[in-house]
């Protein structure tokens, strides 16, 4: 007998988790499927905004592997400057223990838990949906909400999430010797200086040093040799690197259909990641509880589940598009005028202080914006013309 449940959820990452949390908290039949058992590697830099707090009923300080409130920053290994935000911004994870931290409170509030159970097959219909995995398991539901990650199998079994922009983003973790360690402490370190825009970054956890890169997918050849370089950079090449992975990050700019009558995407499924620091943990999270909200509004009949892209584009695009007009304006003047811009960004407190504000959530990216004059309309300009 197939079983049935009011919402299936595919993918038990931050997205996934905290949408069947907040479906089974309210009494819904939630089955949480994942393709992976758990804990397991997640590739991702680790580095969790203060804001993202916030979004959870439920402390993170257990999984907490460091706190970072130094931002390095150079080009190339050049313009070094660093910024102290005087407090932290940034929470490091791994994200293995952070996800099972996540999916130990779905767990806890109600929902079933299946893991090594990748969907394969969906069929949607005017009454439901019905999912089989590779292992022969099905089940039907009312409704289904797709947090699978950044390839989203289901949201192409569900014709959504199509066209949809991405980077690639490639990541290793290095056990360095313990001067090393030590020395990274409490400091986020970022490397600018790749065209046409892009990052390598440092991140400080209890036994490792997460380093990756996030460049064009053009570039996504490149990635392997740039974290090298880097390495050397930090006088870190002789360090044994535990796990090397690549993965990609995807970004919603305007209309892209993410949801419909049966199927709503969330997370890296749909795009929901920031364009100047492809960040995308706490839109995840935040999506996470759109989603739950929209699938019980459509359960009670108060509302059609397809009303949840009207939900994010009113509360969460307006961030993502505001993150896309500052990274267009940083990254272009930054490849103009190298020398001239780090200068500049290192004498004038603005830029990062507003980026720590909205890391800590006492400010948004779209509020940041809205205080220069006339740069909003001037990046829409030279956006457009870009997509064009």
């Amino acid at each position: 007998m197939t079983p049935e449940f009011d919402v299936i959820v595919a993918g038990a990452g931050p997205a996934g988790s905290t949408a069947a949390r907040e479906l089974a908290a309210a009494g819904a039949r939630v089955l949480l499927l994942d393709r992976a058992g758990f804990p397991r590697y997640k590739a991702c830099g680790g580095g969790i905004p203060r804001r993202t707090e916030r979004l959870l009923p439920f402390p993170i300080d257990p999984v907490v592997e460091d706190q970072v409130s130094l931002l390095d920053i150079a080009w190339r290994g050049r313009y070094r400057f660093v910024r102290d935000s005087g407090e932290p911004f940034a929470a490091m994870v791994m994200r293995s223990r952070f996800d099972a931290l996540l999916l130990e409170h779905a767990r806890r509030a109600g929902a079933e838990f299946r893991p090594g159970s990748a969907v394969r097959a969906l069929e949607t219909g005017p009454h439901g949906v019905h999912a089989r995995t590779e292992d022969g398991f099905a089940a039907s539901a009312a409704f289904l909400i797709a947090a699978d990650g950044a390839h989203s199998p289901v949201g192409r079994m569900a014709g959504l999430g199509q066209d949809l922009a991405e980077c690639a983003a490639y990541e290793i973790e290095v056990r360095a010797p313990g001067p090393q360690l030590r020395a990274a402490r409490g400091t986020a370190f970022i490397e600018l200086g790749y065209r046409p825009w892009g990052y390598a970054w440092l991140f400080p956890k209890a036994e490792v040093l997460s380093i990756g890169i996030v460049l064009p997918p053009g570039q996504a050849g490149t990635m392997k040799q740039q974290v090298a370089a880097y390495l050397r950079r930090l006088g870190l090449e002789a360090a044994p690197a535990d796990i090397a992975r690549g993965h990609k990050i995807r970004f919603r700019r305007g209309a892209e259909r993410i949801a419909s009558d049966r199927v709503l995407l969330a997370g890296d499924a749909a795009g929901l990641a920031d364009e100047f620091t492809q960040e995308g943990i706490s839109y995840a999270i935040e999506s996470g509880r759109i989603a739950a909200r929209a699938a019980l509004r459509a359960l009670a009949g108060a509302g059609p589940l397809a009303a949840y892209q009207r939900d994010i584009d009113r509360e969460v695009m307006p961030e993502l598009r505001a993150a896309r007009l500052i990274a267009h304006m940083f990254y272009g003047m930054l490849g103009r005028c190298p020398g001239p811009w780090m200068r500049a960004t290192r004498a004038l407190p603005f830029l990062w202080d507003a980026f720590f504000a909205v890391q800590r959530g006492e400010s948004t990216y779209a509020r940041e914006v809205s205080r220069v004059p006339l740069l909003p309309a001037i990046a829409a300009r030279r956006l457009a013309r870009a997509d064009a």
